[in-house]
């Protein structure tokens, strides 16, 4: 048995021990790994590590971001289930897709120290700079790949309203902002007839990268998939855990679906408050784009009226809260 100390918040000790011992490929359940109360306890072993194995590896930066985050957390396994999850990593690059239960515990670890992190800090614009920023480097999907940008979402961090819509459209992956495009100015317009200042909410997708197919010069929106949509959960949790909003909405089944984590109907959800895992309430509206891709002029009409409803609705709850 290798035991392995590591000091408490410690990830450059916990990455360069794991990395050596993933290289010499000693198995999980061969080690032992500790919480050291100092610096020397650093990286303790009984024996010296037998010769590496394996050639040096590199993984993806959605793993790297996940054991910053994982690092931060109390539970004793964390290092050890970090671990796990590198060892499939060498030899499965994309292990991160795969939602199994070690999988899964991490992402909580991860949330729930950035939680502490965030309820602690009283810098909430520079926490989400750093968010932000992480982000910018996503390879958590492989929409990665084509898109032009990440496009985070925008806004004040102590916004009270927070617009989840399905994923950035061709203009938005062009200029690197949510909502700019054609969907986004009627967005807008429904806004300012509804009272509400979008200057004054938080706006982002489900899906941070543009999905599309491409067809000669134009770029073709294509719907994103489950796999694509709790991939990109974690960054939509890590801003409603930041800006902690009393009220979010979800634009459209896609948005609905990476809130509740569930496929949902929007016919089943609309018009009432839903609880929110972690605090606050969801509504549910459908999202601009599918208005303008309604037809007929007399019922495009009829369910942008019925949106701009939606969208009082959330005022005046608002208003109820802060009462």
């Amino acid at each position: 048995m290798r035991v392995v100390t590591i000091g408490h918040g410690d990830f450059e000790g916990w990455r360069l021990a794991a990395r050596a011992l993933a290289i010499a490929d000693v198995p999980p359940a061969e080690i032992s790994w500790q919480i050291g109360t100092t610096s020397s306890d650093l990286f303790v072993q009984p024996e010296p590590l037998p010769p590496a194995s394996g050639a040096a590896f590199s993984v993806p930066r959605a793993f790297i971001t996940l054991a910053q985050s994982v690092i931060g957390h109390s539970d004793p396994e964390r290092f050890d289930l970090l671990y796990r999850l590198l060892v499939r990593l060498r030899h499965s690059p994309r292990a991160m897709e795969e939602s199994d239960a070690v999988t899964q515990r991490l992402e909580r670890f991860a949330r729930e120290a950035r939680r502490d992190t965030y309820a602690v800090g009283d810098n909430a614009q520079a926490a989400w700079d750093t968010l932000r920023s992480e982000a910018m480097n996503c390879t958590r999907c492989h929409l990665y790949k084509h898109a032009t940008q990440t496009v985070f979402g925008e806004g004040p961090v102590d916004a009270k309203i927070l617009f989840v819509g399905e994923q950035p459209g061709d203009q938005e992956d062009l200029a690197g902002r949510p909502f700019v495009g054609p969907a986004g100015q009627l967005f807008d317009r429904a806004l300012a007839e509804a009272g509400v200042d979008r200057a004054r909410t938080y706006v982002t997708n489900a899906v941070k990268h543009f999905k599309f197919e491409q067809r000669g010069q134009r770029r073709i929106h294509q719907k994103p998939d489950g796999p694509e949509i709790e991939a990109c959960r974690w960054w939509v949790e890590q801003e409603r855990m930041l800006i902690r909003p009393p009220l979010t909405i979800a634009l459209g089944a896609t948005a609905a679906r990476s809130l509740f984590g569930k496929t949902v109907t929007i016919t089943s959800m609309r018009g009432r408050p839903h609880d929110l895992e972690g605090g606050g309430e969801a509504w549910v509206t459908v999202h601009p784009s599918f208005l303008l891709r309604i037809p007929e002029e007399d019922r495009k009409q009829a369910e942008y009226t019925r949106f701009v409803q939606d969208l009082v609705r959330v005022k005046k709850r608002l208003a109820e809260i802060d009462a």
